[in-house]
């Protein structure tokens, strides 16, 4: 049984290492290509950035949900 917990825990550990990884490349990338996409259009970056103030509400809501599920029997 110790066996089994420990194996779930470390799957679970790079399930969120990778979850983490993840999300935060996307979130450079979709950084780099406001600045960039600014740059060419002057009005874009507003559009862009409540996209962005969205992206991120939505995974801070999934990390939170996903924190919750954790402790849920």
């Amino acid at each position: 049984m110790v066996l089994l917990q420990l194996l779930i825990g470390i799957t679970a550990a790079l399930f969120i290492w990778g979850f983490i990884r993840l999300s935060f490349h996307s979130l450079l990338w979709v950084i780099g290509i406001t600045l960039v996409v600014s740059l060419l259009i002057p009005g874009a970056f507003a559009f862009i950035s409540g996209i962005l103030l969205i992206f991120i509400g939505m995974l801070a809501a999934l990390g939170v949900l996903f924190i919750i599920g954790s402790f849920k029997n």
